[in-house]
């Protein structure tokens, strides 16, 4: 809970940026030199990958939104910070953080449900990498359910649970 609170900390700061560098650009006088333009949005690293387009950035801020970080596309060939969607549901990390997560809800909730498979992850990397897994699992009357888990995966290995919750509106 606290990461999602970060998080919509960061789209409000993020909004509120966005309006002051427009009351900036209405007062500016003239000097165009350090503004955004639509020729930014062609800029190639060195490794090769672009930078997001402004309509890629509005689509990505909607999905954080209205997600609060769990469904948010990959957007192949760029290179930027923030949410990002991953590929690789067979990696060890993601795998213990979602046992982990599950094992977590069990104890919270007297319950016996077994990880089954990962269904969507993003990641956020900060000193470590918070995981959001959206996974499902099963439990003793084989009864299969979608969960969303919050995890922390720190640079020593260590493994935090911030949030494991059925998904809201899976059945």
């Amino acid at each position: 809970l606290v990461l999602i609170e970060i998080s919509l900390k960061f789209l409000i700061y993020w909004q509120n940026a966005e309006k002051i560098m427009e009351k900036k650009n209405e007062e500016d006088d003239g000097d165009t030199s350090g503004e955004y333009t639509s020729e930014d949005d062609g800029y190639v690293w060195p490794d090769g990958t672009r930078r997001r387009t402004r309509e890629e950035w509005a689509r990505y801020h909607k999905q954080v939104e209205e997600s609060e970080g769990f469904d948010v596309d990959l957007f192949p060939g760029t290179s930027e910070h923030g949410f990002t969607a991953l590929t690789n549901f067979d990696d060890d990390d993601i795998i213990e953080c979602t046992k982990a997560a599950i094992e977590h809800f069990n104890k919270e909730n007297d319950a016996s449900f077994r990880f089954v498979k990962i269904e969507k992850t993003t990641c956020l990397v900060v000193a470590g990498s918070w995981y959001y897994i959206t996974f499902q699992a099963i439990d003793g009357e084989a009864n299969l359910k979608t969960f969303q888990a919050i995890t922390f995966y720190g640079l020593d290995h260590s493994i935090k649970v911030d949030l494991c919750r059925l998904k809201p509106g899976a059945t």
